[in-house]
């Protein structure tokens, strides 16, 4: 019986990004199984009667690109030719497992290239419009790019060893442990949807060892007295700070809407006196009556396009790209707002946030309703919030209690 051995497109497992995986499909006493190689290539620049990658100046791939996929898809090929070979010599019967099973075995991990694979998870997320994701995985391939000096590597290399050593050039570079945390979910993350995309690791699980939990930091939130300064400060000549100090009062009194929130708003979101809204972190919905104050930042800066802030451009494709440039001019401005009313506090636009939390806690709301305020998924999110609040107003307590005279 004769084995046939075919390089072809997988079309039932198309990706969100238009690639389909790379599969050699083999046939042996009429029985077929696919053994994916790793790629995921568009249909045009796949050639089927050639059974080869061929370049194409609109995709993603470079013709270096091309050139070694195709030599790795043919040494593949010699491979499953020669165990089959091997097979006929040596026995009167055979399944097509049997034909993969040696290639599976010592090779399958192999397949799958980690920056190459990276690429390919950042034009999917940018596919679905998750550009945050997106940007987080260019981030990470970017230091992974500089810990591998430029060059990939096969998934399988990937192991405890491995992790270790990027650990520690993350560390020797001077970052924070919280960015390493942030680089290494990254990277599992990934490596996980490698698995699922249908990498076979071999091996303890690399990660199993790896820091990927964020440390506690400390989230600071204005004094109410540090609030009112920052409310009455005269700003008429720097509009620019002006604007900063204004966005910074509107999240505060939005129940702390998160920036990327207040960025994203629109005229439409706001009806009969009520601001409803999903957060585009959480997804959760929420419903903010709205005050005297928070009417008065939405007149003063009425646009005519559908946003409430003149912070988008309509006419611009990337949201993502303004959204992230808005953030870092705020937060520059508040920096130098900060200078000028004297708080030692960082003041950003996360603190606003933060601060209304506390001085609800403050005020008596209990932990729940602050929660359904923030938007946040648990109430253990919120306590972490509260933590610093908690904590301070126990060294009160304990100030009074312990005063002896």
């Amino acid at each position: 019986m004769i084995t046939s051995v075919r390089l072809m497109l997988n079309k039932s497992r198309r990706l969100n990004n238009g690639s389909y995986p790379l599969v050699f499909q083999v046939i042996h006493e009429r029985r077929k199984k696919l053994m994916y190689t790793g790629y995921h290539v568009e249909e045009g620049i796949f050639d089927e009667s050639k059974e080869k990658v061929v370049y194409d100046k609109d995709s993603s791939f470079t013709v270096t690109d091309i050139a070694k996929m195709n030599r790795e898809l043919q040494k593949i090929r010699r491979t499953i030719h020669a165990q089959i070979r091997q097979l006929e010599r040596s026995t009167d019967y055979y399944t097509v497992e049997d034909v993969l099973a040696q290639y599976i075995h010592r090779n399958a991990r192999q397949q799958f290239y980690l920056l190459r694979y990276i690429d390919t998870q950042i034009e999917r997320k940018k596919t679905l419009k998750k550009e945050g994701t997106a940007a987080a995985y260019r981030s990470t391939r970017l230091s992974l790019a500089k810990f591998l000096n430029g060059s990939d590597i096969r998934m399988a290399v990937v192991d405890l060893r491995l992790i270790r050593q990027y650990e520690d050039f993350l560390y020797n570079s001077g970052v924070t442990g919280n960015t390493v945390s942030y680089y290494l979910r990254n990277l599992r993350t990934l490596y996980n949807q490698a698995i699922v995309d249908g990498y076979h690791p071999r091996g303890e699980y690399p990660f199993v060892k790896a820091q990927t939990r964020p440390a506690k930091t400390v989230k600071r939130a204005l004094a109410r007295k540090d609030l009112q300064a920052l409310a009455k400060l005269d700003l008429k000549d720097m509009p620019e700070l002006k604007f900063a100090r204004d966005l910074y009062l509107f999240s505060f009194y939005a129940q702390g809407m998160a920036f990327v929130d207040i960025v994203l708003l629109k005229k439409s979101d706001i009806c009969n006196g009520v601001l409803i809204y999903s957060r585009h972190k959480s997804k959760q919905l929420i419903r903010i009556a709205v005050t005297p104050q928070m009417r008065k930042l939405v007149d003063k800066y009425a646009t005519e396009g559908e946003y409430v802030f003149p912070i988008i451009s309509e006419k611009s494709p990337s949201l993502y790209k303004q959204y992230r440039l808005a953030l870092g001019r705020i937060n520059r401005h508040l920096k130098k707002i900060a200078c000028m009313i004297d708080v030692t506090v960082p003041l950003t636009t996360y603190t606003a946030r933060h601060t209304w939390a506390s001085l609800a806690r403050y005020y008596g709301a209990p932990v729940s309703i602050i929660s359904a305020g923030l938007g946040h998924t648990s109430e253990e999110m919120t306590r972490i919030y509260l933590r610093e609040f908690d904590v301070s107003q126990l060294d009160k307590v304990n100030s009074m209690v312990t005063k002896l005279s």
